[in-house]
């Protein structure tokens, strides 16, 4: 899979969304608004509920799911370690069993448990999955996307099932009669097109993590450029992981040491 790219072009982010919203549904163009405002990941904003929204603070709070998720594996994998080191003492009279365990995978230990274990271990990873911390993050939404949601929840109200992207929403007739909400699928054919629609966006690899690398450049920007402070609200534990996320370019590396001339001798 390709990897995509950011637009670090202000003036080109605002055609892509100009272009999204007078040939396209609206949903796209408000994925795209959020998205660039909050740089949460695609399955989080289609996921998302107005009861997820604060439309006085502007405030958007979600369950993150890979961070969530991650918490979840790692609380299951504790387990079925401790499973496995259960089954090395319970099988140490027997060596062919035993050995079996030994080479197994832990991920797959589950396989080898006798039958008499089995509901208590799928309790264990159950109550594990549940007490793992829930990674949550708060992010602001612009008074132009607060005023465009709340337009949506008046006119859709009884129909969306509380989600801001349910495809019931959708203008298209075959999505209506899906359940749930706009897949991501749906969402990256739209916003891969931008590359062939928008001449200057040609040489750009464009898709929904796009959104995401936008927020993120463009914080960096309007930060003064505190890679710091963009790396913890992104959620890299490295600076350089970043740098390279944002695809800071050569360009770039030249204005900012131009501006030390500025710096040192205005």
């Amino acid at each position: 899979m390709s990897t995509v790219q950011a637009i670090s072009d202000k003036r080109l982010v605002k055609k892509a969304e100009k272009y999204l919203k007078s040939h396209h549904d609206e949903v796209y163009w408000l994925i795209w608004r959020i998205g660039i405002e909050t740089g949460l990941r695609i399955t989080d904003i289609t996921k998302l509920g107005y009861d997820n929204i604060n439309f006085e603070s502007g405030e958007v709070v979600v369950i993150e799911s890979k961070g969530t998720l991650a918490r979840q594996a790692r609380a299951r994998h504790k387990v079925l370690k401790s499973v496995k080191n259960e089954l090395l003492n319970y099988y140490k009279r027997d060596h062919t069993k035993l050995l079996s365990v030994y080479v197994c995978d832990y991920r797959h230990i589950t396989d080898l448990v006798p039958r008499c274990w089995k509901d208590s271990v799928q309790t264990r990873l159950e109550e594990a999955t549940k007490s793992a911390p829930v990674k949550k993050r708060v992010a602001y939404l612009s008074p132009r996307t607060l005023t465009a949601l709340k337009k949506r929840q008046r006119v859709w109200q009884g129909r969306d099932s509380g989600f801001i992207f349910s495809r019931a929403t959708l203008g298209s007739n075959r999505a209506k009669r899906q359940r749930g909400v706009i897949s991501r699928q749906a969402c990256w054919r739209v916003f891969s097109c931008l590359s062939c629609c928008i001449d200057e966006l040609r040489q750009h690899k464009i898709g929904c993590h796009s959104l995401r690398k936008i927020f993120a450049r463009h914080l960096y920007h309007s930060s003064d450029m505190d890679i710091g402070l963009v790396a913890t609200i992104i959620g890299h534990q490295s600076v350089a992981t970043t740098l390279r996320y944002i695809g800071i370019s050569d360009e770039d590396t030249r204005r900012a040491q131009l501006r030390l001339f500025d710096y040192f001798f205005a």
